[in-house]
C-alpha cells in the first residue's frame, strides 16, 4: 500500500503504520516518539520516522486509494448491497486537542455536553463485510483546514469528496446534521438521510383549483409526526402507504417494524436559497417514511430519492453506523484518542494516518481464518482488530523482510553543517524577520 509513495517516506509510513497497528501508542498515551522507542527504535531512526510521517511527500486520499484497490482485488471484502445500491456512509469525527493553541475547530462531545476544541475531520466509508464480520472500508477523509472553518463548512468539502467516489450503483447516507441540500449541490445522486421528527414537507404538485378564489401554487403541507404548537396539537399528514416487516433483535427473540410512506413530496423553500437553490430543490422528488420499531420510544423519519421500498431504506440508515467502527478503533483501540503532536500539518496527519490504520487493521483481521484468542477464556474468538493488535504487540515485526522500495533514502549529507553553530542561528533569525 506504501511502496508506491517516495522512498524513505514508504519505509517511515510502514514502520509508523505498524507502531499504530500494534497498540505502541496505547502505553505511550498517545506520544508519538515515546511510541516509536518502544518499539525498539533509536534516536536517529525515531526523527526519521517522525520526518517521515510529518513532512513526507505522502496524502492520505492517495493511500486509501491504493489501499481499496488492495482490497477489490483480493475479492475477500464485499460490498452491503440494497435494491442493488451498494451503501457509503459519511461523518464527522473530532480528535479533542483542548490543550492546543491555535485550534479554531470544535466538535461535540456528548459527555461535556457542548462542542470542544478539535482536529475535525470528515470521512467517507464503503459498508460491507468479510464473511460474518461487518468491516467498513475507509474511502476518502477531509480536513478541517484551510477554508473549512466550521463544521458547515467541513460537511459541504465532505458532501464534494464524497460525490467524486461515488459511482452511479452508490448510495450515500448519513445522520440528521447533513442537509439534503448540500448532497444535492455537492453532485449525489442517491440519497437516504435521516431527518428531524419536525420536519415539514410539500406535495410536490399544487391541488387542483376549486374554481374559487386565488388558484393554488404550492402543495399542500406533508407533517410525518404530530405536533403540538402553543398548546394546539397539530396532527401528522394520513400517508400514502403503510407496510410492516418481521426482524429480529440480537437477542434472538422477533418483533414487527410498522412504517408509514408518503410519496412525491418536495421540500418547502428557505429564506437563505438562492435561485439555482430553489430550481434545484424543485426538481428533485423526495419520499419520506416514518419507521416505528418497538424497542424505541421515537420513530424514525428517513428521506430519499431513491426507489427503495420502506424495508429497505430502514437497512440502509442502520448500517450507516457502520462509519463509526474506523474512528472507534483509531481511538479507543489504538490509543488515537490521545494526541502530542503540535506541528502544522503533523496534527492533521496523525488522525488521518489513525483512520488508515483501522481500517486496515479491521480489515485484516477480518480476513484471518484462524483467529487467535486472547486466553484460556476466549473460547469462541472472533476475527476482530483488537485480538489481532494484541498478537502484534507480541512480535517483533521489525524481523519481518520488506520489499525493495520500503528501504531508507541514499542522500549525501556530508556537505551539510550539522549540529548547532550561532552564527548560523543568528543568520537563520535574521532570515525570518526580514
Amino acid at each position: 500500500m506504501v511502496q508506491d509513495t517516495p522512498i524513505g517516506t514508504n519505509l517511515a509510513l510502514y514502520e509508523g503504520l505498524m507502531t499504530l497497528m500494534s497498540g505502541a501508542l496505547l502505553e505511550s498515551r498517545g506520544a508519538l516518539i515515546p511510541a516509536l522507542a518502544q518499539e525498539g527504535f533509536d534516536q536517529r531512526d525515531s526523527l526519521r520516522i517522525w520526518q517521515g510521517l510529518a513532512h513526507g511527500a505522502w496524502e492520505a486520499n492517495a493511500l486509501l486509494g491504493e489501499l481499496n484497490a488492495r482490497i477489490e482485488h483480493e475479492q475477500a471484502w464485499v460490498a452491503l448491497e440494497v435494491g442493488g445500491y451498494r451503501v457509503k456512509a459519511m461523518d464527522t469525527v473530532g480528535y479533542y486537542r483542548p490543550r492546543l493553541r491555535g485550534c479554531t475547530t470544535k466538535h461535540y462531545q456528548s459527555a461535556a455536553g457542548k462542542a470542544l476544541p478539535a482536529i475535525c475531520l470528515g470521512q467517507v466509508g464503503a459498508v460491507g463485510h468479510v464473511g460474518a464480520q461487518r468491516v467498513t472500508v475507509p474511502c476518502a477523509v477531509v480536513r478541517a483546514s484551510g477554508d473549512v472553518h466550521s463544521e458547515e463548512d467541513l460537511m459541504q468539502a465532505l458532501a464534494r469528496q464524497a460525490a467524486a467516489v461515488l459511482s452511479a450503483q452508490d448510495v450515500v447516507t448519513a445522520d440528521r446534521k447533513f442537509s439534503p441540500l448540500v448532497l444535492l449541490k455537492a453532485g449525489c445522486p442517491h440519497i437516504v438521510l435521516r431527518r428531524p421528527k419536525n420536519v415539514t414537507l410539500r406535495r410536490a404538485q399544487a391541488p387542483a383549483y376549486a374554481g374559487r378564489g386565488r388558484p393554488p401554487t404550492r402543495g399542500a403541507l406533508v407533517r410525518p409526526l404530530p405536533r403540538s404548537y402553543k398548546g394546539r396539537q397539530i396532527p401528522a399528514s394520513p400517508p400514502d402507504a403503510t407496510c410492516a416487516w418481521p426482524d429480529i433483535r440480537r437477542d434472538g427473540t422477533a418483533c414487527r417494524i410498522e412504517a408509514q410512506l408518503w410519496h412525491e413530496v418536495v421540500l418547502p423553500a428557505q429564506s437563505h436559497w438562492t435561485l439555482a437553490d430553489h430550481r434545484l430543490m424543485a426538481h428533485t422528488v423526495w419520499t419520506v417514511v416514518v419507521i416505528a420499531h418497538p424497542d424505541y420510544d421515537e420513530p424514525m423519519v428517513v428521506l430519499m430519492n431513491v426507489g427503495l421500498n420502506a424495508q429497505q431504506a430502514y437497512r440502509v440508515v442502520t448500517s450507516r453506523w457502520g462509519i463509526e467502527q474506523p474512528p472507534l478503533v483509531a481511538k479507543q483501540l489504538l490509543g488515537l484518542h490521545r494526541q502530542f503532536v503540535w506541528a502544522a500539518d503533523m496534527r492533521f496527519r496523525l488522525p488521518e494516518l489513525s483512520l488508515i490504520a483501522a481500517g486496515l487493521l479491521t480489515y485484516v483481521a477480518a480476513t484471518v481464518s484462524d483467529p487467535t484468542p486472547t486466553g484460556w477464556w476466549d473460547r469462541q474468538p472472533k476475527p476482530t482488530a483488537g485480538r489481532l493488535r494484541r498478537q502484534l504487540s507480541k512480535v517483533d515485526w521489525r524481523q519481518v523482510p520488506l520489499a525493495e522500495q520500503l528501504r531508507k533514502k541514499r542522500s549525501v549529507t556530508r556537505h551539510l553543517p550539522k549540529g548547532f553553530h550561532p552564527a548560523l542561528a543568528r543568520t537563520r533569525a535574521f532570515n525570518r524577520l526580514s
